[in-house]
Formats: structure tokens, sequence, C-alpha cells
């Protein structure tokens, strides 16, 4: 309890001031320090896209921001710090630099994955008790491997020769932020790969609506105490994650370049714009501010011709349906219980296939003797056209029905948006143990058109918005690499103690002069009284 009461309040002891103290030192240009020429004039702007490759989605999504940007003929390099094998580079259009994996750091990821941290595939999806497990794992893992980055100093001098004129880093490993200011980058782009998480919306700023605004480990909030409780303990908790691994990130630069080295929150907090993967057709409604873009359609690469192995088993049956819970959590992990129990489900459908992403097919014995169950390490899920994706990440730009099993993090959120929006629903990770619950689950949205109809009304809307996710990226980032840090776009207040950005001392002397107000009135009231008593003479009292 006393951790959870911790947890809850740590955002609210944390000042704003704390974060930008030296905000105007040392930091990328304002535009008063960049001068523009005529655009005519501008050669391509020079841009350094760091990646952590730990992961799938991260690596495709930086990689795809990368191949925009080339595309629109700037120069960019993307620099890959790997942590895993087999994840590749996520880009085919940008210029290519490895950082090694430091050998421990590749063992913590590899041996032990931040899914393997606590089974996520048990309790609530809601509980933040598995993400506050993994913390120092996943802080640990990123501290080592930035550490070992800056021992390549020939390629940081190499990198520094270049002079960039953006570099786009990402707020799941932040050793990006700390290069961009050892490398002498003109400017910072801070991106997230789901949509702003409640530590960047924090530390940059951004309100935030704690009563009805729902975190980024949140399943949903609604009016009630309970609801709004659990809302604020994952808020809490999303800081913490984020902000451990921020402070191990500038605990590794402080190491090496002295304690004037400023935080990687600092330097977020100064970024020139800060570029999410949220699209706002299929996200949550919330406050933003200036710098903020919204670019979640930019993921989603144009599909490409199947090869002949996956064209035959589309069409081995009528209906296809994929399960898949994503590079972190791996099938792999699942307890027996729910493998046997899935594996049961899907005979029941015989009419259907079923392509399970499994990381080990030689150990699926569960699937034996099953012929609708076909197991694959890989497959190309961008390309394949289903009907229906058992996932726990993102799909609404596919036009596909989805029934969402969120496990941890983010995932309880994005299955709560799906199921707003109508194209899929919440199946619960703890009925996974329970043939007839997959079984009644897979019945509905398969029999149910409601579904696939909502689904490709939202992939239409995506489609059909008003600007590209591509042009917003390209004209940001070309404004940024010329003008660097614009005054105008910088949040206010963001320097504010707290006690002046929520008010607190107008409503503490608001409530001093109530008090007093009635103190004073209750002491005129009593003398009034008192006064008005006619006293009794002595003798009328000894008789």
């Amino acid at each position: 309890m006393t951790h959870l009461f911790a947890l809850l309040l740590l955002p609210l002891l944390i000042s704003c001031s704390d974060l930008t103290a030296t905000a105007k030192n040392d930091l990328p240009p304002t535009n008063s320090d960049f001068h523009a020429a005529p655009n005519n004039d501008q050669p391509p702007a020079k841009v350094l896209v760091y990646s952590i490759g730990s992961g799938f989605s991260h690596v495709n999504f930086m990689g795809r921001v990368a191949d925009v940007l080339a595309e629109a003929g700037m120069d960019v390099t993307t620099l890959v710090s790997i942590l895993r094998d087999g994840v590749g580079d996520g880009t085919t259009k940008s210029k290519v630099v490895h950082i090694d994996a430091n050998k421990e750091a590749f063992e913590m990821w590899n041996t032990k994955s931040p899914g393997d941290v606590g089974n996520v595939f048990r309790g609530a999806s809601d509980d933040v008790s598995g993400i506050i497990a993994m913390t120092a794992h996943l802080r640990d893992t990123f501290a080592l491997q930035c550490k070992h980055a800056l021992t390549k100093t020939d390629l940081l001098e190499q990198l520094r020769k270049e002079k960039y004129d953006v570099v786009l880093a990402e707020n799941f490993d932040y050793c990006g932020f700390g290069l961009a200011k050892v490398i002498g980058a003109k400017t910072v782009v801070t991106v997230s790969t789901s949509s702003i998480s409640d530590h960047l919306s924090w530390i940059t700023g951004t309100p935030t609506p704690f009563s009805w605004m729902q975190s980024s480990f949140s399943g949903g909030v609604d009016r009630s105490i309970s609801s709004r409780v659990r809302n604020l303990v994952a808020f809490a908790a999303n800081y913490y994650f984020n902000s451990q691994k921020a402070d191990g990130a500038t605990a590794v630069f402080r190491e090496r370049f002295g304690q004037g080295f400023p935080g990687v929150e600092e330097i977020i907090a100064n970024s020139s714009l800060i570029v999410t993967a949220s699209d706002p057709l299929v996200d949550i409604a919330r406050p933003t501010q200036r710098k903020i873009v919204d670019i979640g359609a930019i993921g989603v690469r144009d599909s490409k011709p199947l090869d002949e192995e996956y064209d035959k088993l589309l069409n081995l049956r009528p209906r296809t349906v994929i399960l898949s819970f994503g590079s972190v959590a791996k099938s792999i992990g699942l307890p027996e219980e729910y493998k046997t129990a899935i594996a049961d489900a899907f005979s029941r459908f015989p009419q259907v296939t079923f392509l399970w992403k499994y990381e080990e097919p030689e150990k699926a014995a569960h699937v034996n003797g099953i012929p609708n169950i076909i197991v694959r390490k890989w497959m190309p899920q961008n390309d394949l056209l289903v009907d229906i994706i058992v996932i726990t990440v993102r799909w609404e730009h596919h036009g596909v029905p989805v029934i969402m099993v969120p496990l941890f993090a983010d995932q309880p959120r994005n299955a709560a948006i799906a199921k707003k929006l109508g194209f899929g629903f919440i199946f619960e990770k703890n009925d996974l143990a329970n043939a007839d619950k997959i079984e009644a689950a897979l019945r509905e949205i398969l029999e149910n058109d409601k579904y696939a109809t909502a689904a490709k009304r939202v992939a239409a809307t995506i489609r059909a918005r008003p600007f590209t996710a591509k042009e917003l990226l390209v004209k940001h980032v070309e404004f940024t690499a010329r003008f660097g840090n614009v005054a105008a776009l910088d949040q206010d207040g963001l320097d504010y103690p707290l006690y002046i950005y929520w008010n607190l001392d107008i409503a503490a002397l608001a409530i001093m002069i109530l008090l007093s107000t009635v103190g004073l009135s209750l002491f005129c009231l009593r003398r009034l009284f008192c006064s008005s008593k006619t006293p009794i003479p002595s003798s009328k009292k000894l008789n």
C-alpha cells in the first residue's frame, strides 16, 4: 500500500521547474539563432533518425519515418542500436549506421525479454504491477547499451562532423536524446511510437485532465471514484516507468560528460516537435499543444504481393484468422492451459484457417492433429488480407475487425479504442484458459457483420483524411530543419512550480479568506448575542 500511494503521489511531488532549470542553456538554437535562407537556396535537410533495435514495431515505425523523409529529398541516416537479432533496420530508403550490441545488454534483452519479467499473460489487463516489475530490467538494459554507444568515439566524431539539422529520437530508449546533444545537432524532434504517454505529456506541459483523460496504461475511465483512482495509479505507473529509463540515460551521459550535461527530460521538454504514432481519427480526443504532430497512419506500409506459400494458405478455407501477441509478449510464453484452450477452440471451426504466430513451431505440440491450425515463427501480417485478427496491438488501418487481448502497457488503452469505434471488442487475457469463451468470441465477430462494417469505415476515414501523415511529417521536419526551435511553439508555464501551475496558492488564499470571514462572523455574532442578554438583579437571584 505504501508503494501504491508513493506512485500515486509521484507526479504531484515533482516541480516542473526541476525539468527546465537550465532550459535556455546549451540546447538547440532558437529561431533568433537560426538564419534561414530562401527556399530555393536551401540544401537538403540533414536528418539523423535514432532507432533502438529491440522490437519490430519500434524499428518499423522509426524506419518508416526515415523512409518518408528520404523520399521527400532529405539526406537521412538511420542510426540503429542493436539489441536483438532479426528485427532488421526498418528502412530501405535511408543510409544505415549500426551500433553493435553490448554483450551483457544483448543477453539481458534476449534471454529474459520484458514480456518474461513476471508473466504478462496472467492477472488483470490494467494491473500495472507487471509493468513496474519490468521497469528496472528495461532501464538497466538500455543504460548498458547506451554506455556502450558512447565508447564508439570514432563513430560519434563522424556523426558530429555531419552537422545534422535534426535528430529524431524515440522516447522508448532515451539514449538518442543525449546523443543528439553530444554530436551537436541543431535541433531535436521527440518521437513516440504510440500515442503521447503520460510521462511525455507531463514533462512537456501538455494538459492532461486526470478526471476523464484515459491514462496510457489504463483500459478506460468513467465518473466513478474507483475508476478515477485506477486511472491515477496507471498515470503514476507510466510516469515511473518512463522517468526511470530517462534517469538511467541521464546518469550514463553525466558519468561520461559531467554533471553539467542536461538531463534527457530537459532535452525532450525543449525539443522542437513531438511526433506521435497517434491518429486523431482513431484515438481518444484529448487536449494538445502546438508542438504535437500526430502521424499514426505513416507506420502502415503498402501491402506487397504474397509469395506462393501464403497465397495457398489464404485459399485453404473460406475464412482465415490470424493470432499474434506481438514481439515482446511471445506465444511460447503462454501458460500451457492457455495454449490447450486456444487450440481446442480453434478446432471447433473446421472451415476457418488459423495462422498462429508461434516463435518455436517445432515445440507447438498442442496443435498436433488439428489441420486448420498453422503455426509460423513469422508471417507477413501487413500483407495478409484476412477476415479477423486476434491481436494485442493497433490494427485499425487495415479495415479488418479485431479481437483485442490487452496484456500490459498501452494495450488496454488500444483495446478500449477498438471497442469505442466498434471494429472490435476486448477479450480478457485470463479467459484464454476457457475454450468456450474463446469460441463464443470468435463466433460473435465472425457472424456479426457490424464489426467488419465498422472496420472498413474506420480505414476509409483514415485514407480520406484532409492531410496525409506523410505531408504532416515532411512539412514539419522541413520547417524544423530550417528554423530550429520556434519560441511561439513553446508551451507557457512549463517552468512554473506546481503551486502556481495548479493555482494552489490562490486556492489556499481563498480558503484562508473564507475561514477568516466565517471565524470573524461567528465572533461578531457571539459578542452580539452575549451583549444583548439582560442581567438578572442580585435581589431576584436571592428570592
